[in-house]
């Protein structure tokens, strides 16, 4: 065996070996993420919450966008919405509305308004309120603003989410892992012997 032999082959257990380290450590990386990928999907409106005579805006089309911002929003009684144009060609059309409410949005099929409108509505009937853009329903342009008695402040955050214990050994098998092959890469690029006898 020649000198550049065994320098080739250290060469590719070193890049072996940095390769299955790198996969190890995003093995566990991967494993311990999996369970903080989830999203709560509740209807609360969150930081700030509307109170009764108050103000809320609802912009239609935000940067051109065929969404309503926010889409969802939850206020008490007596509470005013106001409708903020930010796009042309779109409406505020109730679809369903509480028994009761007299409600009727701004425009219908057909009539729409351009950037720069704005349409207020003081909600005193308990219930929810959806509406659509009629051109743009088809895209989800829809929104609803839910009238309640009572707000309800959502739990603070309980600190970072806990790790799940297969993912803690996950991790800790690849830091093994990790360890050992650098342990041993090392070991061999010093104590590799003596080749240059002949």
């Amino acid at each position: 065996m020649s000198s550049d032999e065994r320098s080739v082959s250290r060469r590719g257990f070193l890049r072996a070996s940095t390769g299955a380290a790198a996969a190890s450590g995003l093995v566990g990386t991967a494993a311990a993420q999996e369970d903080g990928n989830e999203t709560d999907s509740g209807s609360g409106s969150g930081g700030d919450l509307p109170g009764a005579g108050t103000t809320e805006t609802v912009v239609v089309a935000p940067g051109g966008e065929f969404v309503y911002e926010p889409a969802e929003l939850q206020i008490l009684p007596g509470t005013t919405v106001n409708f903020v144009w930010e796009g042309d060609g779109h409406n505020v059309v109730p679809g369903s509305t509480p028994e009761g409410a007299t409600w009727e949005g701004k425009g219908e099929a057909g009539v729409l308004f351009d950037s720069g409108t704005e349409y207020s509505h003081t909600f005193e009937t308990l219930g929810t309120y959806e509406y659509v853009c009629t051109p743009h329903e088809s895209v989800g342009m829809v929104g609803s603003i839910e009238v309640v008695e009572e707000i309800s402040t959502p739990e603070p955050a309980q600190g970072p989410p806990e790790i799940p214990d297969p993912a803690k050994v996950l991790g800790l098998a690849g830091t093994i892992g990790i360890g050992a092959t650098l342990g041993l890469g090392y070991f061999l690029m010093r104590f590799g012997g003596g080749y240059d006898e002949e």
